[in-house]
């Protein structure tokens, strides 16, 4: 049995299973409601949550390889949801700024465009840039004590551009989405008011109102943080490209770092700290944005009142007796 020198054991250990479990709650009704952005950021942080659940436990206070067929699997999903996860906000802000800015309901024919290109920018994209990772993938993984298994690459001038780029052009795609989302968004919320018209199921609501600009104003920081790990990149110093050879003849290879190393290095603990405690924040967030409306309260009511009605006793002809 190994024993955790990190500080905020089991802190984090508990933080990253929260980011797993919560956003599989209102999974199944945005899924009914074809909101594929939204179930794909769910899906991807989740999962990411997992890894970091799993992690936390397997490499608390040791620096073995004890998971070599793990590691290979959760480095690349782990890799994809970087991609993932902020393609995801983006499929997430431009749905929500075709909503607002359309005069009527999206038809069926525009909803599965819309799954379809989503489908596309947060599954297959994703995985194709993975894939792409293996051009500057120096060793299978690397292991951090405490941290776990994680992606390594070669940090040379192409690997800013296959894993640091595409998160800034997430970003800002996404920032221009965000900007004329908050507007439309003002713009007919500020219409309803002055025409007094009641509010319909589908309209912009309060409680959708406000968490919805809240989530577009907060999907603005994905590029300032990419630029941020850019520059972490930069600082730690780029090595030359010298040949394909050169970057895979050790792949096998598992380098492994003890805590007291990674964090006597203020740009390394810094670098694998946001980066950890991000990945495992996601899963929190959208369960906060979408998960705690006034909508999700009326499913979780639903769904209690049906698991109530399992447990009361039933009359001769099998129907659930009213209690008086």
């Amino acid at each position: 049995m190994f024993h955790s020198t990190d500080p905020l054991y089991p802190f984090y250990t508990i933080f990253s299973f929260s980011s797993f479990l919560l956003p599989l709650i209102p999974l199944t009704w945005h899924l009914q409601a074809w909101n594929s952005g939204t179930c794909f950021y769910m899906i991807w942080a989740s999962l990411i949550g997992l890894i970091d659940f799993i992690n936390s436990i397997l490499w608390a206070g040791t620096i073995l390889d004890i998971a070599p067929v793990w590691c290979d699997f959760s480095t690349h999903v782990i890799l994809a949801g970087t991609f993932a996860i902020p393609l995801s906000s983006l499929c997430i802000v431009r749905r929500l700024y075709l909503i607002a800015s359309a005069k009527s309901a999206l038809t069926r024919i525009e909803k599965r465009r819309a799954v379809i290109f989503d489908t596309t920018l947060c599954l297959i994209v994703p995985l194709v840039l993975t894939a792409l990772q293996y051009i500057v993938q120096g060793h299978r993984y690397c292991i951090f004590e405490e941290i776990g298994c994680m992606p390594y690459v070669y940090r040379t001038l192409a690997t800013q551009f296959l894993v640091t780029f595409p998160p800034i052009l997430t970003g800002l795609v996404s920032a221009y989405y965000d900007i004329r989302c908050i507007i439309s968004l003002f713009r007919h919320y500020q219409e309803l008011k002055n025409l007094q018209t009641p509010v319909c199921e589908n309209s912009f609501t309060m409680d959708r109102f406000i968490p919805v600009v809240i989530f577009a104003m907060l999907e603005t920081c994905t590029t300032p943080i990419a630029v941020f790990a850019l520059v972490m990149n930069v600082s730690a110093g780029l090595l030359p490209w010298i040949s394909w050879d050169y970057v895979h003849a050790d792949f096998s290879y598992i380098p492994a770092t003890p805590s007291v190393i990674w964090r006597s290095n203020g740009i390394d603990e810094a670098s694998l700290e946001l980066q950890r405690w991000i990945n495992s924040s996601c899963g929190i967030l959208i369960f906060l944005f979408f998960g705690t409306t006034k909508e999700a309260r009326q499913h979780y009511s639903k769904a209690f009142s049906n698991l109530r009605s399992q447990f009361r006793p039933k009359n001769s002809l099998g129907q659930a007796s009213n209690e008086r």
